[in-house]
């Protein structure tokens, strides 16, 4: 079954080498009990080693059940460990962390037994060593006794072929330690056990093979193989690997043991979460004021193509120009002063292929990028008010506008004002009293409503036009919605004169009162006023196109900046290839006025969130620290899992995942700190700027600092987890 074949060992110490075996021949049969007895420094244990497979040889070959291990690759020495040997030590070596249950688990878990069968097992083994009913206790709970049996019932759980003792009884009373060997014999009955000891007489009163060995060579053997062994069955190897679960279980149980220290590592990891978490909550909030103001700033000042172009950047650039020429010079001559108006100042040629070009980016691209539109046609209407007791005009307009762009409202006492379509005005204005129009054609009735300014008031003129008496109106004077809503106008479409029958004109009634919302700065239309909407305008177009003009004008209104630049890039591609007359100018009215960029804010952010970081470095190395600490002093632990069969990698996992775990909390407590440091910091913020909750942490910032921190945690763990894996376990198990 097993067979040392001239098995060597020789260990070196600077310039000093011993021999720990020299030359070992020796085979076991498949069921016995082999006492291997010799003094202190003898090779008793090194040769318990090699055959557990902990260390190995450096000549000869260790043959079991007819299959050399010379070519065995750290993986198999694994296998073999797990499926074939099972170790009871001296000093126990139980995992501390663990039950007695998990303890005895461990090694059915590195097999790939399944939870149910892997607890029967275990719990099977415990009751055959008398500890069934203490199987939820930990290894400090127990006595000596109690504690080298869950060792044996864990040597015993993967039911392997051979069990080594070394000194199983060397830390235990007399008493004690004839239980256990009571129970390593009874054991021994159908497997091979090879027990190192230093007493004799215990050797030979239990075992029915003493082998003895001093100075790495076997001096003795009291029951010999004299003939070869048939060999019975063959070596068969079974893959171990360690469970996430496993890892899992193992690192919160030993957290649990250093919680302490675990909530202090977690808190400092978590400084650096909380500094880059307070700045992109910051960052988040100034962001979409920003962006509120961009909208505001666009939405009040849309991208404008009307019939005249006025470059006010040019007249802006020429002014600059003039500033660095000489003011009243010496010489005695002039020279031409450039015609700026006429050079900054384009007739647009809106044509009906412009127009569709324009619908399909509102139809398209702008479903996203706009918040609004609005075709401002012209066409020959008056608005016709009954003003003391006789009809006055208070608005018209015409289908052939002006030869020259205008600059002021005219002669009219109360702007006409088309309705933007979309969301620029939905979002910004409310409904104050009254109704939504409603328009009732056939019976030629319209109906508009009233924007009045945000402080509820409107021009004396406004009030005129709507038929009030001025000499009745002070300054101090309160004219109700009521009084307001309900007013009616005419609306004659067509050249209004002296003689026009307003029985052809249509009843326009006020049916509600509008203001922009609170904490905005948009204003859609100038001066206020009447405002009616694009289904009135269509209307009017489809009924009286004799009376139709072109387009006045046409209003666009970005979302935002970046709106803006797709809508800019769009309307300029338009006159790619066209000659100055065929191309088509618009006004970026905001352009004038907008400086303010939210890569100013990315900047100071990914300044601020560097320095920040420099915590998060600082923690690591901590982390990493703490890990090699951990290290050391789990080093018995390392060398109980490599003698049970667990490969390098899934040491490495055990602390790697403790180390997510640690990063994880952390993460979570720098968070959980972040949001609540958040209250004052919007409290105070608002008090000093009348902002409310400017510190915002999206859900995705949350996530994602919290991956950065498992992240960085995992990575300052990687150095010590491996040097853990690398641990020689002879070395290991012998760590105090």
């Amino acid at each position: 079954m097993l067979k040392l074949k001239n098995i060597s060992k020789t260990y070196t110490i600077g310039e000093f080498s011993q021999n720990a075996l020299d030359k070992v021949n020796l085979e076991f049969r498949q069921s016995e009990f082999v006492s291997v007895l010799g003094p202190s420094g003898g090779g008793k244990t090194t040769l318990l080693n090699v055959i557990g497979g902990l260390d190995h040889a450096d000549s000869g070959d260790l043959i079991i059940n007819g299959k050399s291990t010379k070519s065995f690759k750290d993986k198999e020495w694994d296998m073999y460990r797990n499926n074939s040997i099972g170790f009871v030590f001296q000093s126990h070596n139980l995992i501390s962390h663990l039950s007695v249950l998990q303890n005895v688990e461990m090694g059915l878990s590195l097999s790939g037994t399944n939870a149910h069968e892997k607890k029967e097992r275990a719990i099977e083994v415990l009751d055959k060593v008398g500890l069934k009913d203490h199987i939820h206790k930990n290894p400090n709970q127990l006595s000596g006794g109690q504690s080298q049996r869950v060792a044996i019932a864990r040597a015993l759980a993967n039911n392997p072929d051979i069990i080594l003792a070394d000194e199983p009884t060397g830390s235990l009373d007399t008493e004690t330690g004839t239980q256990i060997l009571d129970l390593i014999k009874e054991i021994a009955k159908d497997k091979l056990v090879i027990m190192v000891t230093h007493d004799s007489e215990m050797a030979y009163k239990y075992a029915n093979r003493v082998i003895k060995i001093r100075d790495g060579k076997i001096t003795d053997d009291s029951n010999p193989i004299k003939n070869d062994l048939e060999e019975s069955g063959k070596l068969n190897l079974k893959k171990t690997a360690m469970s996430f679960t496993t890892a899992f279980v193992s690192s919160i149980n030993n957290i649990k043991t250093k919680l302490g220290r675990t909530i202090l590592t977690a808190f400092a990891g978590s400084i650096g979460i909380i500094g880059i978490g307070l700045i992109l909550s910051l960052s988040n909030g100034m962001q979409d004021e920003i962006d509120k103001f961009e909208r505001e700033t666009l939405s009040s000042y849309p991208i404008a193509i009307e019939p005249y172009f006025i470059d006010f950047l040019g007249f802006m650039e020429y002014s600059a120009e003039q500033d660095e020429l000489e003011t009243h010079p010496d010489y005695d001559y002039v020279t031409p002063e450039k015609d700026i108006f006429d050079e900054n100042t384009k007739v647009n040629i809106i044509t009906e292929d412009y127009i569709e070009y324009i619908n399909r980016y509102i139809d398209n691209e702008g479903q996203e990028t706009l918040a609004g539109f609005s075709y401002n046609y012209s066409m020959n209407m008056s608005l016709v008010s009954e003003i003391d007791s006789q009809y006055e005009v208070i608005y018209s307009e015409s289908k052939t506008p002006s030869a020259s762009p205008g600059f002021g409202p005219g002669s009219n006492m109360i702007p006409f004002h088309l309705q933007p379509e979309g969301l620029v005005y939905e979002e910004n204005y409310n409904l104050l009293d009254g109704d939504e129009p409603v328009n009732d054609f056939e019976n030629k009735k319209i109906e508009v409503l009233l924007a009045i300014n945000s402080y509820n008031q409107i021009p004396r003129e406004y009030l005129h036009a709507l038929g009030f008496n001025l000499d009745e109106i002070e300054d101090d004077t309160q004219i109700g919605f009521s009084d307001l809503i309900g007013r009616e106008i005419k609306l004659f479409v067509g050249d209004y004169g002296s003689d026009s029958n307003l029985d052809d004109a249509y009843t326009v009634r006020i049916s509600g009162i509008i203001r922009s919302i609170e904490n905005t700065n948009i204003s859609l239309f100038m001066r206020n006023g009447l405002v009616y909407s694009s289904e009135v305008e269509s209307y009017l177009m489809n009924t009286y196109p004799q009376e139709m003009g072109g387009i006045q004008s046409i209003s666009l209104y970005p979302n935002d900046f970046s709106g803006k630049d797709d809508l800019l890039s769009y309307l300029d591609d338009y006159n790619v290839g066209k000659s100055e007359t065929n191309s088509i100018y618009y006004n970026d009215q905001a352009a004038l006025f907008t400086s303010i960029s939210s890569g100013i804010i990315d900047a100071i952010s990914i300044v601020l969130i560097a320095f920040a970081s420099i915590s998060l470095v600082v923690s690591s190395i901590m982390i990493s620290i703490i890990t090699y600490v951990s290290v050391i002093e789990r080093t018995k632990e390392i060398g109980v899992l490599r003698a049970l069969g667990a490969r390098k990698k899934d040491v490495s996992r055990v602390f790697n995942t403790e180390n997510i775990i640690i990063g994880f909390s952390a993460g979570l407590v720098g968070i959980v700190i972040t949001l609540i440091l958040m209250i004052p910091i919007n409290i105070i913020l608002e008090n000093m700027s009348d902002i409310s909750n400017i510190a915002k942490l999206r859900p995705l910032h949350v996530i994602s600092l919290i991956a950065i921190s498992i992240v960085l945690a995992f990575v300052a763990g990687l150095i010590p987890a491996r040097m853990a894996a690398k641990k020689d376990p002879v070395i290991a198990l012998r760590t105090e």
